[in-house]
């Protein structure tokens, strides 16, 4: 079972942070290969959603579960057909974000045991980077978008 983990510092309030990566809703916006999330109603833990994926082999449409939620601070999603999981921990520092993010895989399959095996590590450290280049690229538009009163936008 491999997974990855980093921290980062991200340059934005923790609410502009979580409006992102609290809301699955949102993920096609900045995580990498989301293309489209459907069915979510209440952000809650047990809500569960469809996500299509952008994969190697085309697009893939798969159902995921929200573990964990607590607003504003942390929120853990699973993907109830792969067992690939992420968890984001946030907390605010000083105007800015520190982010503490897992991303992993707990196969519930033979074909993603053997992703895992061959190249789920690479598979992960490679994932959790492109989300936060992701995240830092969809905060940096947005706040192009929309700039802060006495900023230097």
């Amino acid at each position: 079972m491999s997974s990855w983990r980093r921290q980062a510092l991200i340059e934005a309030p923790v609410g502009t942070v979580w409006e992102l990566v609290g809301d699955p809703k949102r993920h096609p916006e900045w995580f990498p290969m989301v293309l489209e999330v459907s069915g979510l109603g209440a952000i809650e833990v047990d809500a569960t959603y469809r996500q299509v994926t952008r994969g190697v082999g085309g697009k893939m449409e798969t159902t995921f579960a929200i573990e964990e939620i607590e607003e504003m601070r942390r929120i853990a999603m699973r993907c109830t057909d792969t067992g690939t999981y992420t968890r984001w921990w946030l907390t605010e520092a000083r105007g800015a974000t520190f982010a503490d993010i897992e991303m992993g895989f707990e196969p519930n399959s033979l074909l993603v045991r053997v992703v895992d095996a061959t190249v789920g590590k690479r598979y992960c450290r490679r994932w959790t980077e492109q989300a936060l280049d992701g995240l830092n690229e969809a905060i940096a538009e947005e706040h192009a978008r929309h700039p802060t009163p006495g900023s230097d936008s």
